[in-house]
């Protein structure tokens, strides 16, 4: 395959225009091209056995099920599942990845990707997004070497000033030697505390939130209409939450309901948080739903497309939160899922309290939710819980002095209702 991407990169333009539109053809058509563009353009045998070669290559491994990439292995059954229509697709997209190589693109080395990789560019139906989405997997491979280039770096480092300055393990130190000493192992007043002891620490408190605290259910039943990219960046603000609430003095006993396992966000929370499934993890995870594990009258789902704003926070009530990244779909499902269900609905008063930037969105993510209910569970102050909204989505005001002299000795809403007045008056 490299060899034919190589030959048809020196045959000149023809060659590649030929072979894009070709490439969504069939496998053994795009073989035949490429033979009858290196008969008219190279006549030696060498080719024709180079390219002869690379077909029964092709045979064989399609024959044993995976595919030879460079020094990479490309298993086709952990990605097509045993499908022969996406294995023969497969087959397709690796040869379009490598002509975009050898043309100059950006793509990442064939040793970088892996299984979920080759399943994403499956998914995706265009040339130009396949070819953004490998563009960001060149630059996410940099980034990593470049990683392990610093790391492989400061252990040279490291090894150079010990041996500069080895450590004298053998000889006894006198009392006040030792006392005039400051750092670890000598006089010093801090232990060091190691991941293990912070993170049993923090789990600590989710065990003791598990029967005394508010319970905080997140529905996890929005994959089938999220993107793969969604569900990923969903699993990702999962594991912020996580870190949120058992960071706080105070945390819910959260609850993951309509849970499926198998399901794409599942497999990516799973790689956040491999210790999920574990029995004593202080987190619990339901495949069936809140309807059946609390009492429907507690329930109050927390939606952005409701008409009736939360007022107080209720610390009786079990608030639930749709687990969705919505950048793409902008319906308002989890209002019409509590509609359906019966249960009773609320939203942050954000326009109560807070001045929006021009062109900003209203939309929050999963941890700062999590955030805002836990301030206000804690002080009840709508104007300290808010805090967690990101700054750049509000009105600067710090260099407007008609804001300022407006906000003076205003509630939250006569301030916005005059500065409104006076912005249309100018």
């Amino acid at each position: 395959m490299f060899v034919i991407s190589k030959s048809i990169n020196r045959i000149g333009t023809f060659g590649s225009n030929v072979l894009k539109k070709c490439v969504f053809v069939d496998s053994d058509k795009i073989l035949s091209c490429h033979v009858g563009l290196l008969k008219r353009s190279f006549p030696y045998k060498t080719c024709f056995t180079k390219v002869s070669d690379i077909s029964n290559s092709n045979t064989t491994s399609a024959q044993s099920g995976d595919e030879q990439s460079g020094d990479h292995t490309v298993k086709y059954v952990n990605i097509t599942k045993g499908n022969k229509e996406l294995e023969h697709k497969l087959k397709i997209l690796m040869l379009e990845v490598e002509v975009l190589r050898q043309q100059g693109d950006l793509v990442p080395p064939n040793t970088f990707f892996k299984d979920e990789h080759w399943g994403h560019l499956l998914s995706l139906q265009t040339r130009t997004s396949r070819r953004k989405y490998l563009s960001f997997l060149f630059k996410l491979s940099k980034k990593k070497e470049n990683e392990k280039a610093k790391k492989l770096e400061r252990q040279r480092e490291k090894k150079e000033f010990l041996a500069l300055n080895p450590k004298e393990t053998n000889d006894i130190v006198s009392i006040e030697e030792h006392a005039t000493k400051y750092e670890l192992q000598y006089n010093s007043l801090f232990l060091r505390f190691f991941d293990t002891k912070i993170n049993n620490f923090y789990n600590k408190k989710l065990i003791d939130a598990i029967p005394f605290e508010q319970k905080l259910v997140i529905d996890c039943g929005y994959d089938q209409d999220m993107t793969s990219r969604e569900n990923r960046n969903c699993a990702k603000q999962l594991m912020f939450l996580f870190a949120e609430n058992r960071m706080h003095s105070d945390p819910f006993d959260i609850h993951y309901a309509n849970y499926n396992k198998e399901s794409e966000i599942a497999t990516a929370l799973l790689k956040y948080i491999p210790t999920l499934y574990d029995s004593d993890f202080p987190t619990s995870v339901h495949e069936k739903s809140y309807l059946d594990v609390f009492p429907k009258e507690k329930l109050i789902y927390l939606t952005p497309h409701c008409r009736q704003e939360m007022e107080i926070f209720d610390h009786d009530a079990v608030y639930i939160i749709g687990g969705i990244v919505d950048k793409v779909n902008n319906e308002p499902l989890s209002l019409a899922k509590a509609k359906k269900e019966g249960i009773k609905m609320l939203k942050f008063p954000l326009d109560k309290y807070l001045l929006w930037g021009a062109g900003s969105g209203k939309s929050l993510t999963l941890n700062q939710c999590v955030a805002i209910l836990l301030d206000l569970r804690t002080t009840g102050n709508w104007e300290y819980a808010l805090r967690h909204v990101p700054r750049r989505k509000l009105l600067s005001i710090e260099n407007n002095k008609d804001i300022s002299q407006f906000k003076k000795d205003k509630t939250p809403i006569q301030f916005k209702r005059q500065y409104r007045i006076q912005k249309s008056n100018k």
